[in-house]
C-alpha cells in the first residue's frame, strides 16, 4: 500500500481502557486507514486539510454522565464543539450509537437526549453495532483473535463449572438485585465486578444474606487476564441487562468469545441473540436449576464455531467497507 493509499481516520474518545476502540482501529487499519486519537493534533489536521479525514465517535452522548456536575457540564459543551466541529471539517462523520439510555445518569437524562438530536440537526445518523436497532450495522468485534479463537476450539470441552457468572461493573441497569430476589436457594451464583455505589452495595448484601443465597461475590476490578481465565472456566454467563437501556454488550462479545452459553432476559437485544445462536438462552429466573443447565447446555467448541462464523475479524472488516464506502 503506497503513501497515497492510506486514508486518514480519527477516533474518540482519544484514550480508553475499553479494547473495543483498539480493535476497531485494528480492522480500520486493514482496510487502508490510519486512525489516530482527537486530541490537538486532530484539531490542527483538521483546520489544515478540511474535508480530507473521517471521524469516528463513540459515547459522546453517553460520557456528560458519570462526573462531578460541574466537569460532565464542561464535558457537556466540550462534545458539542467536537460534534459540530467534526461535521464541518471532516469528509464523513461516524456516530457510533451504543446505548438506548446513559448508564450513569442519576435520573435525568436530557444532556443525552440534546446530543442525539444535535446529530440529527446535523445530518448525522447513529450507526450501531447490531442489525435490529439500524442497518447497515458495524459488528461488534470479539476479545479474542480468529486465530486464538480455532486454537480454542481444536483442545475441545474445558473442565467448566457449571456455577453462572455474572461480571462487570455492578450498576442498577443490569437488574442484579431483581435477579437475587427470585434466584433459586439451592443454585450456585459467582459475581466477579466492582460495585462503586455503596448503596446499591448494602442492598445486594442484603438480599443475599436474607435469601441465604449461595453467591461468591469478587467485588472489584478484574484484570483481563483473571477475567478470561473466569469466562473459561464457566459455563454460563448471565446478562440480564434492563431492556431499552444498551444497544450493545460488550460483555456479551467477551463471554462468548470464550465458548460460554448466555443466560438472558427478555428484553430486545437477548431476543435477537436468542433467534440467531442456539448457545443464547431466554431464561424464567425463577425456572433456573442444575436439570435446565444441564439440559440447555452448548459445549464450547460448538459455541466457537457458532462465533467465528458471525463475528470473526473478516466480518468486522466487511461491516467498516460498508460503512465507510464512497467515504
Amino acid at each position: 500500500m503506497t503513501q497515497q493509499d492510506v486514508k486518514k481516520a480519527f477516533m474518540y474518545p482519544p484514550r480508553s481502557q475499553n479494547e473495543f476502540l483498539e480493535l476497531n482501529k485494528n480492522a480500520l487499519n486493514k482496510i487502508g486507514y490510519d486512525v489516530q486519537p482527537t486530541d490537538l493534533a486532530f484539531v490542527k489536521y483538521m483546520l489544515a486539510s478540511p474535508r480530507k479525514a473521517v471521524v469516528i465517535l463513540n459515547w459522546v452522548e453517553d460520557r456528560v454522565y458519570g462526573r462531578s456536575y460541574k466537569t460532565a457540564i464542561q464535558y457537556f459543551f466540550k462534545m458539542i464543539a467536537l460534534v459540530v466541529f467534526s461535521k464541518f471539517f471532516a469528509k464523513k462523520v461516524v456516530w457510533i450509537k451504543h446505548n438506548f439510555k446513559p448508564h450513569n445518569s442519576s435520573g435525568s437524562t436530557k444532556r443525552f437526549t440534546f446530543l442525539c438530536r444535535l446529530f440529527g440537526l446535523l445530518g448525522i445518523p447513529p450507526v450501531s453495532l447490531e442489525s435490529y436497532f439500524k442497518s447497515p450495522s458495524l459488528v461488534h468485534p470479539l476479545y479474542k483473535s480468529d486465530e486464538k479463537l480455532v486454537k480454542h476450539m481444536q483442545c475441545g470441552e474445558s473442565q467448566a463449572t457449571n456455577d453462572v457468572l455474572f461480571f462487570g461493573g455492578i450498576k442498577p441497569y443490569k437488574n442484579l438485585h431483581l435477579v437475587l430476589n427470585e434466584w433459586p436457594v439451592s443454585l450456585p451464583l459467582k459475581i466477579a465486578g466492582k460495585c462503586s455505589d455503596p448503596v446499591y452495595k448494602e442492598e445486594l448484601e442484603s438480599i443475599i444474606s436474607k435469601r441465604g443465597l449461595k453467591v461468591a461475590w469478587d467485588n472489584r476490578f478484574l484484570s483481563g487476564e483473571e477475567l478470561n481465565e473466569l469466562l473459561e472456566a464457566s459455563k454460563f454467563v448471565l446478562l440480564p441487562h434492563s431492556d431499552g437501556t444498551m444497544i450493545s454488550s460488550g460483555s456479551f462479545y467477551h463471554a462468548i468469545g470464550e465458548g460460554c452459553n448466555i443466560l438472558t432476559n427478555e428484553s430486545e437485544f437477548g431476543r435477537e441473540k436468542s433467534k440467531h445462536h442456539s448457545f443464547v438462552h431466554l431464561i424464567d429466573i425463577k425456572g433456573i436449576s442444575e436439570r435446565t443447565l444441564k439440559e440447555i447446555y452448548v459445549p464450547k467448541y460448538k459455541v466457537l464455531k457458532e462465533v467465528l462464523s458471525h463475528y470473526g475479524e473478516d466480518k468486522v472488516v466487511d461491516a467498516w467497507k460498508v460503512i465507510l464506502a464512497g467515504a
